[in-house]
């Protein structure tokens, strides 16, 4: 319970501001953010008389957002001498009822971000919070100092004293809880006995995560933190000597610690907590008083043992200790610096000894090994993270991250990249969102980085072939807002200004050129049509100006789809906004059939829940295939069909009939079981009929391009060696396709039975290969497929790290940048890496490799 002053106290805490103006008599006194709708404010009148709340507003800034959105005016409304308004929300708890005046249920509706004002005429009065989004008071009662009964227009923390959730002690007077703590005559438990040595603490009994006892606990602070964690970090005075229990305990306050510093000698008395899964001592009501000071603890090494399952295992042998990430842990970047959904905050993330892939790359969707995938990712992951929410384009551990172009290349030495290792990062070791993270306590500089993946200006490739193939996918490159045509499918996906279409387009430009390719298939470009004005006809005048040799330039491959006998920008392929594109130089390859093969759309039945509404109408679509063929001339004279088949299939975002049926009615369960995502079934669809159609066409064949699928997800399986037998699953196709408006398959979808035998060249060569990060998993979306009859012709296949191994901080857009400098390079040029094949399409591949073992093999044409 909270110690309580009496009002004569008060009165004496308060004496000192009474010749103030009667305006500094009305303060917020208490806050309480507690579970559900459990949310009030208390105003308080510290004077002597009555005070009127005319000209005075209770306000509301949602997230933090900068603006007072929310307000409640109080005016017509009074507060008697040393006395309090409780407004609260109307569906609070009875207790919370019981001492309120009125309800309300816009500004008594907040969270933990949203800063809650008193204002006096407009201007603000009083203050709980900051802007920005950041949850300074989350789940937690907030109560006024009885010795800081000061309004102010800016947050003061340290003028508030903590109370865990749902505590309502003393909301409905002028009382403030005063800490009258000592620790003098206290019985002491060690950090050690606290924190046990598995992952719960040994004083918690049965499945309760909170001790009905108190504890006192001694120790040095190793951190304060008051933004991820509300608190400070206490390292035990002795060790003992067992590595399996952790020597660092974290000391829930809230927010008012901030008077402590490492190296405080500090005794905190609290409830021992799983607080979801993390240790803690709880010390409510401000029950911790400093105590002497030594030298700050140093950072312990964190070391694998032998007796560990797992680096999760490891992690908590560590939890609430300051460590340092020694190189031999080796730490890789699985996702750079970037937005956290879950935590809602900017951070990083490492995994230990490898990257985590995305279950389904490597192994079938839906199998045991690629649950086990999942699992094992779990198990090897740590995030880094700063305690306050970094400011825009700013790594707050950091700060020299892109801010240095030494060698003035236009490109910054001081990047982050996927795969790259990272040790000397100090921090103190937490646990929440279900994940260990680290915040961090020192500063991060380049050398701290081993960049095991470099930066490569162009693809690394084998020499020798004379026909080279990519796929690209450009984000969204739309023109149409800055003089191009207009799109007749939709609104503007790409750069918000010219400023960020400038950059865009120029990192794309360099990225092609770069590439070195003879044909180009491409995703997420404007479908504007053909005209002057279109996407494809721009960026290929914008690659053209920086090619000087005639035979070197690029053409696009426009379709008459209207077929009214001329090309324009009234002709596009499909009705996205969005759609496929190829590029292509003439020197070795020309093109004969301009060609779409149509995707599947879905007309199924609306679902519907359990109480009537609709969660899918059942009617969905793709964007159809854009399929030139191309005769292919080589140095020995002979010619050669090529159809280069580029595709984006359906998204893993956006639901299916399929993804909605099996959570009809409430259906339970987890609702991606094999990882997939959505969609799955209708991307099978679409790989069937793309299979079929290009069955009848002849000579070799490429398919290419974003399909949305990882390498062992179905659509990908069927499209190359799939059989029930060999996976040991059934695969099916969505129910209610059609093609061109004839049916596909009927109202129960198909069981498919057989592959279409194509080889993936990339994983062919690189069975590790990966083109696309989500989250902190790496995976391929991005796919060059070959028909067998191309196999003896690769010479190489590879994805060329730029833009999915790079930070997003790094793109084209201004947004959450800040003052971050803009590089036109072509690193991060959009958010999945191109993949390139290298072919020898006159004579024979093993011709050119035994001349290239004796060295005499000329350099490859491109050069």
């Amino acid at each position: 319970m909270k110690v309580k002053t009496s009002l004569s106290c008060l009165s004496i805490a308060i004496g000192g501001i009474l010749s103030l103006s009667a305006h500094a008599d009305i303060l917020l006194s208490q806050y309480v953010e507690g579970s559900g709708y459990n949310k009030a404010i208390e105003i308080a009148n510290t004077g002597d008389e009555a005070r009127a709340l005319d000209g005075y507003t209770l306000a509301k800034s949602t997230n933090g957002n900068g603006e007072w959105g929310n307000k409640l005016s109080l005016d017509g409304r009074s507060i008697p001498a040393h006395g309090v308004l409780v407004i609260a929300n109307s569906q609070a708890g009875g207790d919370i009822l019981a001492v309120s005046q009125e309800t309300n249920t816009t500004v008594l509706n907040f969270n933990g971000n949203d800063p809650i004002a008193l204002l006096r005429n407009g201007a603000v009065h009083d203050v709980i919070g900051t802007m920005g989004g950041n949850d300074f008071a989350k789940d937690v009662t907030l109560v006024r100092q009885s010795n800081q009964l000061t309004p102010s227009p800016t947050y003061v923390e340290s003028q508030w004293l903590t109370a865990g959730k749902d505590n309502i002690d003393g909301l409905g007077a002028v009382d403030s809880p005063v800490s009258s703590f000592t620790c003098e005559g206290e019985s002491f438990i060690s950090i050690q006995e606290i924190q046990g040595e598995g992952n719960r603490s040994p004083l918690l009994s049965g499945s309760s995560n909170t001790t009905d006892q108190q504890y006192t606990v001694q120790g040095v602070v190793s951190a304060v933190t008051t933004g991820l964690t509300k608190g400070f970090y206490l390292q035990a005075l002795e060790n003992d000597y067992n590595s399996n229990t952790s020597e660092g305990l974290f000391i829930y306050t809230g927010q008012s610690a901030a008077d402590l510093k490492p190296g405080d000698v500090v005794c905190a008395k609290g409830k021992v907590k799983e607080y979801y899964d993390l240790t803690e001592l709880s010390a409510d009501n401000h029950q911790w008083v400093k105590q002497g000071e030594q030298q700050p603890p140093q950072a312990t090494d964190v070391a694998l043992a032998e007796g560990d399952d797992n680096f999760a295992q490891t992690l908590e042998r560590y939890e609430g200790m300051l460590v340092n990430l020694p190189s031999s842990l080796d730490m890789r970047v699985t996702r750079t610096f970037s937005y956290d959904y879950d935590a809602r905050r900017n951070n990083m993330v490492l995994a230990q000894g490898r990257l985590n892939a995305q279950p389904n790359q490597n192994f079938v969707a839906g199998s045991e090994q690629a649950k086990q995938q999942s699992l094992d990712n779990a198990q090897h992951r740590l995030f880094i993270e700063s305690d306050q929410i970094a400011d825009d384009g700013k790594i707050p551990y950091y700060p020299q991250f892109g801010r240095s172009d030494a060698d003035q290349d236009g490109s910054t030495e001081d990047y982050i990249r996927v795969n790259d290792t990272l040790s000397g990062a100090q921090g103190v070791l937490t646990y929440s969102y279900g994940e260990y993270r680290l915040i961090m306590t020192n500063t991060l500089t380049q050398d701290n980085f081993v960049h095991n993946s470099p930066r490569r200006a162009s693809p690394q490739l084998k020499n020798g072939g004379d026909l080279r193939i990519a796929t690209f996918n450009v984000l969204n490159y739309f023109n149409s807002p800055f003089g191009g045509d207009a799109n007749p499918y939709g609104s503007n996906r790409g750069a918000k200004s010219a400023g960020e279409f400038e950059i865009q387009q120029e990192k794309i430009v360099r990225a092609i050129l770069q590439l070195d390719a003879d044909i180009i298939g491409l995703m997420e470009i404007e479908n504007n049509g053909f005209g002057d004005g279109g996407a494809i006809h721009q960026l290929v005048e914008q690659l053209n100006q920086q090619i000087d040799k005639p035979e070197n330039r690029y053409h696009y491959v426009a379709i008459d789809s209207n077929q009214d006998g001329t090309i324009d920008s009234r002709d596009t392929v499909g009705t996205d906004a969005i759609t496929t594109g190829l590029i292509y130089r003439n020197q070795h390859v020309s093109l004969t059939t301009p060609r779409i093969i149509h995707m599947p759309s879905q007309q199924a039945p609306a679902v519907y829940d359990k109480d009537g509404n609709m969660i899918e109408d059942g009617k969905n679509y793709q964007r159809d295939t854009l399929a030139p063929t191309f005769k292919v001339s080589s140095s020995n004279g002979t010619e050669q069909t090529l159809t280069v088949a580029v595709n984006h299939f359906k998204s893993k975002g956006s639901a299916c009939w399929e993804d909605a049926a099996a959570v009809e009615n409430g259906g339970q369960g987890q609702q991606d079981p094999d990882f997939q995502g959505s969609c799955e079934n209708f991307r099978v669809a679409a790989a069937v009929a793309l299979g079929e159609a290009l069955k009848t066409i002849e000579g070799h064949q490429v398919i290419l391009g974003d399909l949305n699928a990882y390498g062992k997800e179905d659509p990908l399986l069927v499209l190359t060696d799939y059989t029930p037998e060999k996976y040991g699953k059934t695969i099916h196709a969505a129910r209610d396709t059609f093609i061109n408006g004839k049916p596909q398959f009927g109202d129960q979808g198909a069981d498919i039975t057989h592959g279409y035998g194509y080889i993936s060249a990339v994983s062919m060569i690189h069975p590790d290969n990966w083109s696309y990060s989500y989250n902190d998993e790496v995976g391929s979306l991005d796919h060059i497929l070959i028909s067998p009859s191309l196999k003896m012709h690769v010479i190489d296949a590879t994805d060329w790290h730029i833009n999915a191994a790079e930070s997003s901080l790094f793109d084209y857009n201004n947004k959450h940048k800040g003052d971050l400098p803009k590089y036109r390079d072509q690193y991060r040029a959009s958010d999945h890496d191109p993949a390139v094949l290298e072919l020898k399409m006159g004579g024979s591949v093993s011709g050119v490799l035994l001349v290239s073992l004796f060295g005499l093999l000329a350099i490859r044409r491109h050069a």
